[in-house]
């Protein structure tokens, strides 16, 4: 009897224990709970369409992902202050509120990628989150990112923003990120690399800019970027890249920029000597033009490769012609302007009136050019040629015009719509002449003395009343 008493007062002495402990937190539905090795929910790929309202608050790691949640509110993790590692990657999230991550002073590893929807991110949406050193926001559709997104994330080491749609990044955008080392870009649209779309990245070692639209990089992209070990441009729009541009990177050892179209002319000859400096690995830089460079590997070249400068109407045509299939649409990386190193020493003083004419290394090219001046001007000229003929004008005559002829342009000739007016009659002339005489008179045209071999110097008297 005295037993069953005592055995009595030790349950009751263990209920009233029981009841004065604090109570455990319980486990979201659909959720699975444990302690070790840190306090964790795990309720990755459960179908959830919302983030669930009682998640412990001690849980120091969250695993949503793999779900159906479209929204993140400003409450969803309002009380879990003690989070560390939050996954939300793999949903179909298309809207972030403000401060929705506001108070998680201790989060350090945030996975938002996958999320396609999620095409825009309030300014605010990461604010107070100084212990993050992991960003994932790859495949989430963005566009852009707000100006001061990333303020006050002092701590942020790793910034995953590949696959999206960016087509441009603010100036400052990674200002406060003085402790970012990872930088992934690759796969977005960015046209312009400006002078202050990097500023602040001091500490950066990795850039990732492969795969997007890049056409040009401003002189002092990369001032801030002297600890940087590792870039990579291949498979861009890139055509000039100035050494100039590249001597701030002095740890960089690690260099990609293939896939791209080179133009190997006189510019590209300061690039071409810093990579006489560069100490590092690279990529071959083939040439797009000129065309007896195509396909040479612009570091291999010698100097003398680099005097000659391509006329710009080449250039467009070469790199954005159907036959290239790379360009998404036909703007010139090049702009307008010929750059100051392919003009001649007498027309560098055109750069500042905007008036300049056309340079080309193409022999055939010049000789075309001067043939068309030289046959405009006699066109202008052709009563004062009649008056000025000597006792010999026929052999005179026949052999300038004969070496004229050898230089003029193929539509000159064979191409009656591309002629002047009087063209088509000198053509008309020769295709029905009524008479020798009858040329002559219609026609007073030097050029038609050509096709009559010997002429009577009567008929020039003729000519000439």
């Amino acid at each position: 009897m005295r037993t069953v008493v005592f055995d009595g007062g030790r349950l009751l002495l263990l209920v009233m224990w029981l009841n004065l402990l604090p109570q455990t937190d319980s486990c979201p539905a659909k959720c699975v709970c444990y302690n070790e090795p840190r306090p964790t929910v795990a309720c990755q790929q459960q179908g959830l369409s919302s983030i669930p309202t009682e998640i412990p608050v001690r849980s120091q790691r969250i695993f949503l992902q793999s779900n159906s949640l479209t929204m993140v509110r400003s409450t969803s993790f309002s009380s879990c202050h003690n989070l560390t590692v939050l996954w939300l990657y793999s949903n179909n999230i298309s809207y972030i509120e403000a401060r929705a991550f506001y108070g998680l002073e201790k989060l350090e590893e945030l996975d938002i990628g996958d999320n396609n929807n999620l095409r825009t991110i309030s300014p605010t949406a990461f604010r107070g989150l100084t212990k993050l050193h992991t960003l994932q926001l790859h495949r989430c559709g963005l566009s852009e990112l707000p100006v001061g997104v990333f303020r006050g994330m002092v701590s942020l080491q790793y910034l995953y923003l590949q696959d999206n749609n960016i087509l441009t990044l603010h100036n400052d955008t990674f200002l406060d990120l003085a402790n970012l080392t990872y930088l992934y870009l690759h796969n977005n649209k960015i046209k312009i690399i400006t002078n202050n779309m990097f500023r602040g990245l001091i500490n950066l070692d990795r850039l990732l800019l492969h795969q997007n639209r890049v056409i040009y990089v401003e002189p002092r992209a990369f001032t801030d970027l002297g600890k940087l070990k590792s870039l990579f441009l291949f498979y861009n729009n890139l055509t000039v890249l100035t050494g100039e541009t590249m001597d701030p990177l002095a740890s960089l050892q690690y260099l990609r920029l293939n896939g791209n179209q080179w133009i190997c002319d006189c510019r590209a000859r300061t690039l071409w000597e810093w990579f006489k400096r560069f100490k590092g690995s690279s990529s071959e830089l083939e040439c797009y033009v000129p065309d007896f460079l195509a396909g040479r590997d612009l570091k291999q070249l010698k100097s003398e490769d680099l005097e000659g400068c391509v006329e710009t109407s080449q250039i467009q045509t070469n790199l954005f012609g159907s036959k290239s299939g790379k360009f998404p649409s036909t703007e010139s990386p090049l702009g307008n302007t010929i750059p100051r190193c392919c003009l001649r020493d007498n027309d560098k003083s055109s750069i500042l009136s905007g008036k300049s004419r056309q340079i080309t290394n193409n022999p055939l090219k010049e000789k075309e050019n001067m043939s068309n001046t030289k046959f405009k001007q006699q066109e202008r000229t052709k009563n004062e040629t009649q008056i000025k003929q000597n006792d010999g004008p026929l052999g005179t005559l026949s052999n300038n015009l004969d070496k004229t002829l050898e230089n003029l342009h193929p539509e000159f000739i064979e191409n009656p719509e591309s002629a002047t007016a009087s063209n088509k009659k000198m053509k008309k002339c020769v295709k029905k002449p009524k008479s020798d005489a009858h040329c002559i008179k219609s026609q007073g045209s030097t050029l038609q003395m050509l096709h009559f071999p010997v002429i009577p110097m009567i008929w020039i008297s003729l000519a000439m009343s």
